[in-house]
C-alpha cells in the first residue's frame, strides 16, 4: 500500500484523499486511492464493466463530485412514472434528466456505456453540454429506480425532469433551431470560400470549367440551407398568405426562394450571376437573430418553469401514526404530511405540529426566510429551512398556490398590449408595400437596364424585411415581464406595463395594502350591559368569520357562535348576520346606527373615535366597540417616496375613521388621504380623478376592492396565500414589500423608451437602407447582412432590460401645505 500513501488525490473523483482513509482500487495491477467507500464502489463497478478507458480520456472535475445514497424506489409509482415520463408506442417510456457531476464527454460515455448494458434499455443520449439525458426503456423489464440507481452508483446525481413543466417542447424548439442554425452556419463557411474564389476570378480571370465547377459546388452547398434551415419561413409564409395577412416571412421566403432558383438557373445554363452566398448568408443572419429572441422568450417562460419545478419529488404522508412516502400527485385535501429540513412543502396547508422557519422566495421575491409555527399557513413550493413540521393539506394540485401564480404568468404571456398589435399592423401592412415597391423598382430598372433588374428588386426585398419591426415590442415585453417576475411581481397582462409608465396619480387601500394586513385585537370596550364581553366576541368572531376584510383576521383565534344565518356584506361598511334569532351587525359606527333603535353616539367612541372603526350592535343600539391595531409595511414609506419622486402622486382611501387614515398619512410623511370611504366613494374618487385626465394606478388588496381595482387605468392586487386564485388584477404583487411597485414604474418606462428605441431604429433603418437599394448601390449580400444586424440589434437592446438600476435616491413626497385627510362627504 506503500503507493496508495504517496497519492492524496482520488483516483474516481479527483477530490483529497482524507488521511488514514485507507480505500482504494486495483487498475492494471497497481492499487489506486479513493476518497471515500462511495468512490470505491463506482470505480469498482466501472473496472467490472470494462470500462477504464473512461479514466484515459476523461477531464479532472473542478468540483468533487459527492451523491448521498438515496431511495429511488419512489420514482417505481403510478404517479412518478405519470409525471417524469412520457408513454411511447409498445409500451415503452421516454425520460429526460438532468445530471449532476456531468463535466465532459467521457463523463457522458460511462453513462452511456454503462446503462445500454441494462436489460430493458432501449436507447440512451448523453449531451455533455447540457447535461442532460434522453432514456427510452422498458418498465416491464427493467424498473426506473434501477436506471437512477445505477448513474447514482458511477457518482453522478440523477434529477428526473417533470413532462407536465413545459421544458421539452422548449427543449425540442431550441435543439431544432440550433441544427438549422448550425447547417446554415456551415454552408454559409462553406460558400464564402467558394465567393471568395469567383469573385476573384472575375477580376484576374478562371478558366470556364473551374468557374463552372464551383458554381455547382456552390449549388450543393446552398441547398440543403435553403431546403432545410430556410424551412421555417416558407412554412410561415405560405400560412399568413393563406390567412389573408402577408407577414414578415413572405418577402423573406420571396428572396431567399427567388435568388435560389435564379442562381440555380444561371448555374444550369452556365452563364449569368449567382447569389449563393446572399442566400445563405441571408438565411444564416436571419436565423441567428431569430434564435436570440427565441432564447429571450424562453427565458421569459423559464420562471413559469421554476414554479412547476418547486414541487418536491416524493413527501412523506403520515396516516394512523403511520408514515408512507409518496408523490405530490398523491395528496388529497385533509390529509397530513410531515415536511422534514431541506425539503419542499407539497401543497396548500397549514402547520399543526412543530415549528421552522420557510424560504418563500422564489414564489414571492421574500429573500429572507420566515419563521411558521402552529397554525401558520405554508405555500406549495416553498422550502422548509430548518425544522420538522407536520401539516394538514388545504389545496393540492391546480387548486394551490403554486398552480394559481403559473396561471398568471400564462396569463401574461398570452397577452399582448396595444403597442405591440398597432407593431403587428404596420408591419402587415409593411409587407405589402414592399411588395409593391419591389414590383415598381423591377419594372423601372427593366428599362433602364434589365441586367441590374434582378439583382436590384433582390437588394429591395431583402433590405425591408420588416423582422425588426415585429420584433421590436415582443422581444422588450418578454425581458420586462421576466425583470418584474423576479423581483416577486407578476404582470397578469403586459397591456397594463403601457399603462403603468404613464400614470400620474396612484391610490392605495390602507388595511392589508399599506399595512401588514395581520391586525391585532388590543381592547374590547363594553357600551351596553345586554351583552357579556364574552359574548360580543362569540357574536364577532362568528360574523367576521364570513367577511373576507384583512381586519376579520383579528377575531380568527376566538371562539365563534354557533348557528349564524343569512349573513350580507356591505362592502366598505361591515357585515350583519342572524344569530338565535337576533340581527347584528359589525362594522362601522354610522352602520350599527343604522339599523338600531339608537341614533347618538356612545360616550366612549365620543371621547376616542378610533373606537368607531368596528362596533358591534343589535336592533337595540351598539353592544361593544373594539380597538384593532395594524402595523404599516417596512417599506411602505420609502415606496411612496420613490413612486413621488418617479411623478406619481401618492393617495390614500381607506374605509377606516378619520382619524386611523389621518395617522397612517401623517406617518407615511404627509400624503394626501380620503377616510371613511366607502366601495361607491372609493369608485367615485378614481373616477373623478380620471375625468381631470389623470392616469390612476389603483393599489388594493385584490378581492375587497374589486369594484375600484377594475375602473382605474391600471391595478394592482397585493395578494398572498388563498387570494391568489381570486385576484383578477393587472399585476399582483407577492410578498410583504411594496418596493415592487417603485420597480416596476421604472421597468415599464424602460420598456416603452426600448420598444420606442426599437421601432424608431427600424424606421430609420428602412428609410436609409431602401433608396440606397432601389438605386443599385446594394449588393444583395450587403443587403441581408444590413437586415440581419438590424434585427439582432432591437433583440439585444431588449435584453437590456434584464440588467437592474440602483435605485433612486428619497426625496421628500410632497410639498409643504399638502393635502390633509379628508373624510367622504
Amino acid at each position: 500500500m506503500d503507493a496508495v500513501a504517496e497519492s492524496t488525490v482520488c483516483f474516481h473523483c479527483g477530490s483529497l484523499v482524507p488521511r488514514g482513509a485507507g480505500f482504494a482500487v486495483q487498475v492494471a495491477g497497481l492499487p489506486r486511492p479513493v476518497c471515500c467507500a462511495g468512490c470505491e464502489a463506482a470505480a469498482n463497478l466501472i473496472l467490472s464493466q470494462g470500462l477504464e478507458r473512461f479514466y484515459e480520456f476523461r477531464q479532472p472535475p473542478a468540483t468533487p463530485r459527492a451523491a448521498a445514497q438515496r431511495n429511488w424506489s419512489i420514482f417505481d409509482r403510478a404517479a412518478a412514472l405519470r409525471r417524469y415520463t412520457h408513454e411511447l408506442a409498445g409500451g415503452e417510456r421516454e425520460l429526460s434528466l438532468q445530471i449532476e457531476g456531468l463535466h465532459c464527454a467521457a463523463c457522458a460515455w460511462l453513462i452511456e456505456s454503462s446503462l445500454r448494458r441494462e436489460p430493458g434499455m432501449s436507447d440512451i443520449h448523453v449531451n455533455a453540454t447540457s447535461a442532460r439525458a434522453e432514456l427510452r426503456f422498458d418498465p416491464a423489464r427493467i424498473c426506473l429506480s434501477r436506471l437512477l440507481e445505477r448513474i447514482q452508483a458511477l457518482g453522478f446525481v440523477p434529477v428526473p425532469l417533470s413532462f407536465a413543466g413545459g421544458a421539452a417542447p422548449d427543449m425540442a424548439e431550441r435543439r431544432a433551431a440550433l441544427q438549422r442554425l448550425a447547417v446554415a452556419g456551415f454552408g454559409m463557411m462553406q460558400l464564402m470560400t467558394f465567393a471568395v474564389s469567383l469573385y476573384a476570378g472575375v477580376i484576374q480571370g478562371m478558366a470556364p470549367d473551374l468557374q463552372q465547377f464551383l458554381r455547382f459546388v456552390s449549388l450543393a452547398v446552398a441547398t440543403p440551407v435553403v431546403l432545410y434551415s430556410a424551412q421555417p419561413f416558407f412554412t410561415s409564409a405560405w400560412s399568413s398568405l393563406r390567412a389573408g395577412a402577408p407577414g414578415m416571412d413572405v418577402p423573406v421566403a420571396l428572396s431567399i426562394a427567388a435568388a435560389w432558383l435564379w442562381s440555380a438557373w444561371a448555374t444550369v445554363r452556365g452563364r449569368g450571376t449567382v447569389y449563393y452566398d446572399s442566400v445563405v448568408m441571408f438565411t444564416f443572419f436571419l436565423l441567428l437573430g431569430r434564435y436570440v429572441e427565441m432564447s429571450l422568450r424562453h427565458r421569459s417562460g423559464m420562471q413559469h418553469d421554476a414554479l412547476v419545478r418547486l414541487l418536491p419529488e416524493s413527501v412523506l404522508r403520515v396516516a394512523a401514526g403511520k408514515t408512507e412516502r409518496v408523490t405530490p400527485d398523491e395528496l388529497e385535501s385533509g390529509q397530513c404530511v410531515r415536511i422534514l429540513p431541506g425539503e419542499r412543502v407539497p401543497a396548500d396547508g397549514v402547520i399543526e405540529a412543530g415549528s421552522t422557519e420557510v424560504d418563500e422566495s422564489l414564489l414571492t421575491g421574500e429573500s429572507a426566510a420566515r419563521v411558521r409555527g402552529a397554525g401558520d399557513a405554508l405555500l406549495a413550493g416553498t422550502l422548509n429551512v430548518s425544522g420538522v413540521v407536520e401539516m394538514r393539506v388545504l389545496r393540492v394540485g391546480p387548486d394551490s398556490t403554486l398552480a394559481a401564480v403559473a396561471r398568471l404568468l400564462e396569463r401574461a404571456h398570452a397577452a399582448r398590449p396595444p403597442i405591440a398589435e398597432l407593431a403587428d399592423r404596420v408591419a402587415s401592412g409593411f409587407v405589402v408595400a414592399v411588395l409593391l415597391l419591389a414590383a415598381l423598382v423591377g419594372l423601372y430598372w427593366l428599362k433602364v437596364d434589365i441586367t441590374r433588374a434582378f439583382p436590384t428588386v433582390l437588394a429591395v426585398l431583402v433590405v425591408t424585411c420588416p423582422c425588426a419591426l415585429s420584433l421590436a415590442t415582443p422581444a422588450a415585453l418578454a425581458a420586462a415581464t421576466t425583470r418584474l417576475a423576479r423581483a416577486g411581481l407578476l404582470v397578469a397582462r403586459s397591456r397594463s406595463l403601457e399603462g403603468l409608465a404613464r400614470a400620474d396619480r396612484i391610490v392605495f387601500d390602507k388595511t392589508g395594502t399599506l399595512t401588514l394586513g395581520v391586525p391585532r385585537l388590543d381592547e374590547l370596550v363594553p357600551l351596553d350591559a345586554r351583552a357579556s364581553g364574552e359574548r360580543c366576541l362569540a357574536i364577532a368572531a362568528a360574523l367576521e368569520s364570513h367577511s373576507a376584510h384583512p381586519l376579520a383576521r383579528a377575531f380568527a383565534h376566538l371562539a365563534a357562535a354557533p348557528g349564524v344565518t343569512a349573513v350580507r356584506s356591505d362592502a366598505g361598511r361591515g357585515i350583519e348576520g342572524w344569530i338565535d334569532g337576533a340581527r347584528y351587525r359589525l362594522g362601522r359606527l354610522d352602520y350599527v346606527l343604522a339599523a338600531s333603535a339608537g341614533t347618538d353616539t356612545p360616550l366612549p367612541i365620543r371621547a376616542d373615535p378610533e373606537l368607531g372603526r368596528i362596533v358591534l350592535g343589535d336592533a337595540a343600539g351598539p353592544l361593544a366597540a373594539f380597538r384593532v391595531s395594524d402595523a404599516l409595511r417596512a417599506d411602505a414609506r420609502a415606496t411612496l417616496t420613490r413612486l413621488a419622486r418617479l411623478g406619481l402622486t401618492p393617495l390614500i382611501a381607506s374605509g377606516d375613521q378619520l382619524g386611523a387614515v389621518a395617522l397612517a398619512a401623517q406617518r407615511l410623511g404627509g400624503v394626501g388621504a380620503h377616510a371613511a370611504l366607502r366601495a361607491e366613494d372609493k369608485l367615485s374618487l378614481v373616477q373623478g380623478l380620471q375625468r381631470g385626465g389623470h392616469r390612476v394606478v389603483m393599489v388594493g388588496d385584490g378581492v375587497n376592492d374589486a369594484p375600484v381595482l377594475a375602473a382605474a387605468d391600471v391595478s394592482v392586487a397585493i395578494a398572498g396565500g388563498a387570494d391568489l386564485a381570486k385576484v383578477n388584477a393587472d399585476l399582483v404583487l407577492l410578498g410583504e414589500h411594496l418596493g415592487g411597485l417603485a420597480d416596476a414604474v421604472e421597468t415599464a418606462r424602460r420598456t416603452l423608451r426600448i420598444i420606442r428605441q426599437n421601432l424608431c431604429w427600424a424606421v430609420l433603418y428602412n428609410l436609409t437602407a431602401v433608396p440606397l437599394a432601389a438605386s443599385g448601390h446594394l449588393q444583395p449580400w450587403m443587403a441581408a447582412l444590413g437586415m440581419s444586424a438590424s434585427s439582432l440589434l432591437v433583440v439585444l437592446n431588449a435584453m437590456r432590460l434584464l440588467t437592474r438600476r440602483p435605485a433612486q435616491p428619497a426625496a421628500p413626497l410632497l410639498a409643504p401645505g399638502a393635502a390633509q385627510p379628508e373624510a367622504a362627504r
